[in-house]
């Protein structure tokens, strides 16, 4: 995996992003719904289902600033490197399918200033 990248080939540019939503009740839902299907049945799921489950996760950590899941998600990214890398254009897709679905909802709490910040402390 490359210096700038998260899993998923998010873009260290692009992960700010995700602090611009919130999961909603309707998304906690769904995402326990995908873990499980992963963990108590045991199935193999797309690697749609898996890159939403990866951003719900993320999007949660960044709205409650706890690094709880973060486990699950590096388990999550293990199980998605099979299906390879996911393209920027792919998880903005999800995530707009996401939003539209009422599975995100924007981030009332969204502060310019903290993406700026994070961009400085990139270079």
């Amino acid at each position: 995996m490359e210096k700038n990248a998260l899993p998923y080939c998010i873009e260290l540019d692009d992960y700010p992003k995700l602090l611009k939503y919130r999961v909603t009740s309707q998304g906690f839902y769904y995402m326990e719904e995908i873990i499980s299907q992963i963990y108590l049945e045991g199935k193999e799921l797309s690697m749609y289902k898996l890159v939403q489950l990866g951003i719900l996760l993320r999007v949660n950590m960044c709205q409650t600033m706890k690094t709880d899941n973060e486990t699950l998600f590096q388990d999550v990214s293990k199980k998605a490197t099979k299906y390879g890398g996911v393209e920027p254009e792919y998880v903005s897709y999800c995530i707009k399918n996401m939003a539209l679905r009422g599975l995100l909802d924007s981030n009332p709490k969204y502060d310019n200033q903290v993406v700026s910040d994070l961009h400085k402390l990139e270079y």
